[in-house]
């Protein structure tokens, strides 16, 4: 019976995203032709699909919010980009008869505003804490705003030294970043709420509790109410009471009612609690209807540890690589490695040269380390202890570790001690973006009370990885949990795009010292 009613489910998944797809409604109003090419490949599925909350891009998922203010926001820096060329330089680049021409629509708008949006992405700028904190939410644009304006700069010094005027790139980046932050000011609180996914959970015990707490601080749809089914006692019940809705006669009409366009099953104990005949219905109206570890792993981009069995595992969509990927992954392994050596290659000298004067001992330090299939290799830093801090054996780093020396403390939080380890990428020990490398000791520890803890090592271990940009740094075995969420989640859905992802958001972990201790 289980079977049926998953290969039901999955069927009117396939049947009726598009017709209930927003995105998809959205993107067909479109009819001129280069939007219609992205368009037929969107709407045939080939690089994205819907999930409600979420949008899976290349494999990653990426928020529905996060996803409508990229688009936006691009839109705002091309036309800032060809308002400031049009004000300055009178350049029809819309009007071939005029003298325009598609190519200078390329250089002068798309490709500035393509490398403004990275650099806003590598600064934080689309984080959720970037979205609701006013504070935070200037200080990355106009930090990002002043790094993109110099990069575009530069890159048209090197490709465009003719058309290099410092006074358009000020004025549209200026504008771009002043008009955001009126835009993003002006959607906060109620208007933020407004646009958010609306989302009806089933079930009332501990599964449902978790996903309330983990949305209230990282989550980006709106959880409208928790509904108690009728075989679930209230004496079970973990979420709060004033959360709670009764269980009504017809689920699909009280979904469509209040507008909830995804239905997230947390059910502590399915047996005699499945409602499959109302879900069967819900499915058919076109609403989306997802587990709870699912609904998770795309909304907080984690694995949930706590509800995971072995069949998620076996039967869950993900964990694919292609004959592709290997070689692309070795490439940017070594052009990553490659190109930080010689860019930080003063650094590395100055760092060099202070931890001699700082304190005695040797420049590098060598670790050992469990590498890809638990294979033990010798990882390489920056000294930033003492020489005796692990006289009386390995411990884990504090707080203010007073073993830690005065430059020490700085490169651990700028993350300039781990830039040595790419010779280990260079050597094909680890590669640029994975699970950090931890101690022998430390797994023998780790793996006996946190489940799956070695399927971590099924991958290279990296310099970066998703964990380190989404999660402080780990000093013990609820961290070391928290971290292997982010882990299996990179694993699961790895693909060449989520590692530009994670090494484009290093530079925010690195900028903000976040994460380093």
């Amino acid at each position: 019976r289980n079977l049926n009613l998953e290969i039901i489910f999955l069927y009117w998944e396939n049947a009726f995203w598009h017709r209930n797809c927003n995105y998809h409604n959205l993107i067909t109003s479109f009819s001129c032709p280069p939007v219609s090419v992205m368009r037929d490949l969107i709407s045939f599925k080939l690089c994205t699909r819907c999930r409600g909350s979420s949008v899976k891009l290349f494999g990653h998922h990426v928020r529905s919010t996060t996803m409508l203010m990229s688009l936006l926001e691009s839109a705002i820096f091309i036309l800032a980009f060809l308002a400031a060329h049009r004000t300055l330089n009178d350049a029809p680049y819309f009007d071939p008869a005029a003298g325009g021409a598609f190519s200078d629509f390329l250089a002068f708008a798309i490709l500035p505003a393509a490398v403004l949006y990275v650099i806003f992405c590598a600064f934080g700028a689309y984080r959720p804490d970037a979205q609701s904190a006013i504070q935070v939410m200037a200080q990355r644009l106009l930090i990002g705003g002043v790094a993109g304006g110099l990069v575009i700069l530069v890159v048209f010094a090197i490709f465009f030294p003719a058309a290099t005027v410092p006074t358009t790139v000020s004025l549209a980046v200026g504008g771009a970043v002043a008009i955001t932050l009126l835009l993003r000011i002006g959607v906060r609180g109620a208007a933020l709420e407004a646009i958010k996914p609306r989302v009806l959970v089933l079930g009332v015990g501990k599964c449902a509790e978790n996903i309330r707490a983990l949305c209230k601080t990282k989550g980006s749809s709106r959880i409208v109410t928790f509904v108690e089914p009728q075989a679930q006692t209230s004496s079970n019940a973990v979420v709060p009471e004033d959360c709670r809705s009764p269980m009504p006669d017809s689920l699909a009409e009280y979904a469509q009612k209040l507008g909830v366009s995804e239905i997230v099953v947390a059910l502590d104990n399915r047996r005699g609690a499945f409602p499959a005949g109302d879900l069967i219905d819900c499915r058919m109206r076109g609403v989306q209807v997802v587990d709870a570890s699912s609904y998770i792993e795309k909304e907080i981009g984690q694995v949930d540890l706590d509800n995971l069995y072995p069949s998620w595992l076996i039967f869950s969509s993900g964990f694919r690589r292609s004959y592709f990927d290997a070689p692309a992954k070795r490439l940017i392994d070594i052009v990553c490695s490659l190109g930080l050596l010689v860019l930080l290659a003063p650094v590395l000298l100055v760092t060099a040269i202070a931890i001699m004067l700082d304190s005695p001992g040797g420049v590098f330090y060598r670790q050992e380390r469990v590498g890809l299939n638990g294979k033990p290799f010798f990882v390489l830093k920056f000294r930033s202890m003492r020489n005796d801090a692990e006289v009386g054996g390995a411990k884990w780093a504090a707080k203010n570790d007073p073993r830690v020396t005065r430059v020490g403390a700085f490169i651990r939080k700028t993350r300039i001690d781990e830039i040595p380890q790419t010779i280990n990428v260079l050597k094909g020990q680890m590669s640029f973006v994975g699970p950090r490398p931890e101690r022998q000791v430390f797994v023998n520890e780790l793996s006996e009370v946190i489940p799956y803890y070695n399927e971590r090592h099924r991958v290279k271990p990296g310099i970066t990885g998703w964990a380190q940009i989404n999660y402080p740094y780990g000093a013990s075995i609820e961290d070391s949990k928290e971290k292997l969420k982010y882990d299996l989640y990179y694993m699961k859905n790895y693909s060449i795009f989520l590692d530009l992802v994670i090494v484009v958001q290093t530079v925010r972990t690195i900028l903000f010292a976040e994460g380093g201790r």
